[in-house]
C-alpha cells in the first residue's frame, strides 16, 4: 500500500546557485540565488499565507556538512516541481 505524503519539505539548496541540478538544486539556474536562507523561504511563503515549519537544525542528505535548515509546508494543489520554480523567481526577485 503507497502512503500519500500530505507534506512537503523544501530545501535552500533546492534554490542555490552553487550546485548543479544532478547535486540538489531543483530550479533552473537562471533563478537560483546565492546561499538562500530559510528565513527568506519562510517570509515569502508567510506573504502567500502559507503555514510553514523551519526546522533550523536539519540538513538536506548531499549536503550533510552544512546545517541550512528546512522547512516543511502542506501539500499544495499544483506539482512540486511547479512550486518550487514559482518559489525561486519570487526569491530571486526579492533580492534584485
Amino acid at each position: 500500500m503507497v502512503r500519500e505524503r500530505k507534506t512537503w519539505v523544501i530545501y535552500p539548496e533546492y534554490f542555490d546557485k552553487r550546485f548543479s541540478k544532478s547535486e540538489c538544486r531543483r530550479v533552473p539556474k537562471a533563478i537560483a540565488v546565492n546561499k538562500p536562507t530559510i528565513d527568506e523561504i519562510s517570509n515569502i511563503l508567510g506573504s502567500y499565507e502559507i503555514p510553514n515549519r523551519k526546522e533550523n537544525d536539519s540538513n538536506h542528505p548531499s549536503t550533510w556538512y552544512e546545517r541550512n535548515g528546512r522547512i516543511i509546508i502542506g501539500k499544495q494543489n499544483i506539482s512540486k516541481q511547479n512550486f518550487l520554480v514559482k518559489l525561486g523567481e519570487k526569491l530571486k526577485d526579492k533580492r534584485s
